[in-house]
C-alpha cells in the first residue's frame, strides 16, 4: 500500500488536484475549468457554488481513484489564488457576493481618495495601494452595494479571501480560518507582526470580527473526510509562493518564474521583510515561530494576454498555440498590454493597450510576438529593480507554468544576461504544496531532501550581446516614458 500527498490547486482559471508519492511524483490527477464572468469592464467574478463544486468533484476524483487502487492519503494541502475575496454567511456557508477576482479592478477609482495613507500602508503591507486587493475591495462594496450594510448585521456574515470559504466547505470541523501567505494579499495584514492591522481595518472600514483567523502555511487547518477516513489538511499557502518552493526557491538568492494566467516573479529573501518600491514583499511561508518571505513582482497578463487575443481575433484555440503562430522578430514594434492594468514594477491601473512602431498596423503575427515580448520586458524590469535596489543578488532562475514556452523563455534569457532553467515540472504550484506539506508531515527529512527531487528539462542561455540587450530595453523603456508609465 503506497501513501499519497494530496494537493489542491485552485486557480482562476482552473482546479487541479494532484496526488504526488514520496519521490514527488504526481500520480493521480484530475482538471476542471472554471467560468470566469465579466459583468462590467472593469469587475471580474466567478461564481462559489460552481467553483466549490468542480473543486469537490476534482477531490473527490482523485481520492477515489487512490482508495479504488487500494492506496491511502497521508495529507491534504491547499494552493489557491489569491488577492480573490467574498462575503459570505459562515452559519449557513451561503455566498452573499460573487467570488471577486483579483483580477477585477472596481475599486481602482477609490484608491484616489486614499492616497495620503499609501506609504503607510506600503510600509506595513508590502504592498502597493491598488484595487486589486481586498481591503478596497470591501470597501467599494460597502459604498456601492446596498444590500452590504444588511448583511453586515446578520450573524455569521464574513468576508475573506477564496481559499477561507472553500477550507470551510472542505474540513469537518468548519474551519474559519486563511494563512499568512495569503492573508498578506488584502492590505490589511501587517506583515511585520504577522496579524491583521488595527489601523488598516480602520482605513477600509473592515470590522475585525468579519475576518478570519491568520494560520501559518503549515499548521493543522482542520479534517478532510473521506468515507470513514479523516484525513489531516496540513498546508494552506497562496499558489505564486507555493509555485516558488516547487521549482526549489527554499533558499535566499533563489528566483522561481511561473508563466500562468499571469506571472509570479518570486525571489526568496531570507527571514526578514524588505520592502523593496515598486516590488511586493510578502510571506513565502511560516509556520508557528518562523516565516520565510519573499519579494514579488506580478505580470497581469501572461496566459491572458494571449487569451485576449483569441477574444480580439476571433480564431479559435489561438490562447493555447500561440508560440506556433508568432512571427521570428518583432519588427520593432512594442505592445502596451494594458488590458488588466500593468502591475510591477510600475503600478498603472489605467493603461491603455496598444502597439508602438513605424509603418502601417503590423501584422496578427508580429503582434503575437509584441506580445509576448512585453512579458518578458516587465520581468526583466522586476528583477533589476530587486537587484539594483535592494541588493539582493539572484542565484538561480527556474521557469514553469504553462505559458512558459521556448520563444518567451529564450527571449526572457536574451532580456536578463542570465540563464535560465525551465522546470520540467508541469505543476509547480501544486508540488510545492506538496512539498510544505509533506514536510510539516515527516515525509521528507529536510529541504535538501527535496530539492533533490527536482529537475529542469532545458536550459535556456543568452543569445544577443550585451549591446543588443542595452539595445532593446532602452527601446522599451523609451516607449513606457512616452506613455507615461514610467518618468
Amino acid at each position: 500500500m503506497d501513501s499519497f500527498i494530496v494537493t489542491i490547486d485552485q486557480g482562476s482559471s482552473a482546479t487541479k488536484v494532484l496526488a504526488f508519492d514520496h519521490r514527488g511524483q504526481s500520480i493521480y490527477r484530475a482538471f476542471r475549468p472554471l467560468k470566469i464572468e465579466r459583468p462590467h469592464p472593469s469587475h471580474v467574478e466567478q461564481d462559489p457554488v460552481h467553483v466549490l463544486r468542480e473543486t469537490r468533484s476534482a477531490l473527490e476524483e482523485v481520492t477515489s481513484s487512490i482508495k479504488r487502487d487500494g492506496h491511502e492519503m497521508s495529507s491534504l494541502g491547499l494552493a489557491c489564488q489569491r488577492s480573490s475575496f467574498l462575503l459570505w454567511n459562515r452559519e449557513t456557508g451561503e455566498p452573499l457576493t460573487p467570488i471577486i477576482s483579483w483580477q477585477d479592478l472596481r475599486a481602482k477609482d477609490l484608491c484616489t481618495a486614499l492616497d495620503s495613507g499609501r506609504q503607510m500602508i506600503y510600509q506595513k503591507t508590502g504592498l502597493p495601494l491598488t484595487g486589486h486587493y481586498g481591503g478596497p475591495k470591501f470597501l467599494w462594496l460597502l459604498q456601492n452595494d446596498p444590500e452590504i450594510s444588511g448583511w453586515l448585521r446578520r450573524p455569521g456574515t464574513v468576508f475573506s479571501p477564496w481559499n477561507s470559504f472553500l477550507l470551510w466547505h472542505l474540513t469537518e470541523e468548519r474551519i474559519f480560518a486563511t494563512d499568512e501567505s495569503i492573508a498578506g494579499r488584502s492590505l490589511l495584514f501587517n506583515i511585520h507582526q504577522r496579524s491583521w492591522d488595527p489601523d488598516l481595518l480602520d482605513l477600509f472600514k473592515v470590522p475585525a470580527s468579519i475576518l478570519p483567523e491568520v494560520r501559518p502555511t503549515c499548521h493543522p487547518y482542520g479534517q478532510y473526510r473521506l468515507g470513514t477516513q479523516s484525513i489531516p489538511i496540513s498546508c494552506s499557502i497562496g499558489d505564486h509562493q507555493s509555485a516558488l518552493l516547487g521549482l526549489g526557491g527554499f533558499e535566499k538568492g533563489q528566483c522561481g518564474i511561473n508563466y500562468g494566467t499571469s506571472a509570479g516573479v518570486l525571489t526568496h529573501i531570507g527571514s526578514a521583510p524588505q520592502i523593496v518600491e515598486g516590488l511586493l514583499t510578502n510571506v513565502a511561508y511560516s509556520s508557528l515561530d518562523k516565516a520565510v518571505y519573499a519579494t514579488e513582482g506580478t505580470v497581469n497578463a501572461v496566459g491572458s494576454l494571449f487569451e485576449w487575443f483569441e477574444s480580439e481575433t476571433g480564431i479559435p484555440g489561438l490562447s493555447k498555440h500561440w508560440e506556433d503562430e508568432i512571427a521570428s522578430s518583432s519588427q520593432g514594434w512594442i505592445m502596451i498590454p494594458g488590458m488588466y492594468g500593468i502591475a510591477a514594477p510600475y503600478w498603472k491601473e489605467t493603461v491603455s493597450t496598444e502597439f508602438a512602431g513605424e509603418g502601417n498596423e503590423p501584422s496578427l503575427n508580429i503582434q503575437l510576438r509584441a506580445g509576448m515580448e512585453s512579458i518578458a520586458f516587465l520581468i526583466a524590469d522586476i528583477l533589476d529593480r530587486l537587484q539594483s535596489f535592494a541588493g539582493i543578488r539572484i542565484d538561480q532562475i527556474m521557469a514553469a507554468g504553462g505559458a512558459a514556452r521556448r520563444p518567451l523563455l529564450q527571449f526572457q534569457a536574451d532580456l536578463l544576461g542570465f540563464p535560465i532553467h525551465h522546470s520540467s515540472i508541469a505543476d509547480a504550484t501544486a508540488l510545492g504544496c506538496a512539498f510544505l506539506t509533506g514536510l510539516y508531515q515527516g515525509v521528507w527529512r529536510d529541504k535538501e531532501e527535496v530539492r533533490s527531487l527536482l529537475r529542469s528539462d532545458e536550459t535556456f542561455y543568452p543569445g544577443v550581446s550585451p549591446a543588443e540587450r542595452t539595445s532593446l530595453l532602452n527601446r522599451w523603456h523609451d516607449i513606457l516614458k512616452t506613455r507615461k508609465i514610467i518618468n
